[in-house]
């Protein structure tokens, strides 16, 4: 396999942890062009929500964006529809995305969203399961587009579970 396709093959990192110290993390998210949210994401943020569940010393965890004008927009609607499903349940079966949100607003931490930007879909629900959230009054925006379709945003049946 070319080192070309083999690149192209691998998960991109798109979600980084930094741990400024044993009791202050820092995630930030970094997919440009937009912070889109898929199948890819789901795992790296799972990994993180997880470790802010089982570490005994962190006390605070904020979320940023490195993009631009967006903290996390919405889920990748171009992403293979296999690349989604084939991702285990959460707990109670839940989808894997809400499942995460629930754990994050459970999770013994505090948790802050710092948004420099648009916070939609799951941007929006990210913020929400979070304990603060602070935004820019010049920049940030939060949105469903569920809203305006008439639809349950989130994990309703947009999402639904696996029985």
């Amino acid at each position: 396999m070319s080192e070309q396709i083999r690149a192209t093959a691998e998960v991109t990192k798109q979600i980084y942890l930094a741990r400024r110290s044993d009791h202050y993390w820092r995630v930030t998210i970094d997919h440009p062009p937009l912070n889109i949210f898929g199948p890819d994401t789901i795992p790296q943020l799972n990994e993180i929500i997880t470790a802010l569940e089982t570490d005994k010393h962190v006390k605070v965890v904020v979320f940023d964006s490195a993009v631009q004008g967006f903290f996390l927009t919405h889920y990748d609607f171009l992403a293979r529809l296999e690349d989604t499903t084939r991702l285990p349940p959460g707990t109670d079966r839940a989808a894997a995305s809400a499942d995460m949100l629930v754990r994050l607003s459970r999770a013994p931490v505090v948790s802050i969203a710092s948004i420099r930007g648009r916070a939609t879909g799951v941007g929006s629900e990210l913020a929400l399961a979070c304990d603060m959230r602070f935004a820019s009054r010049e920049q940030a925006i939060l949105s469903h587009f569920e809203v305006g379709a008439g639809v349950v945003p989130g994990s309703g049946p947009m999402h639904g579970c696996r029985a």
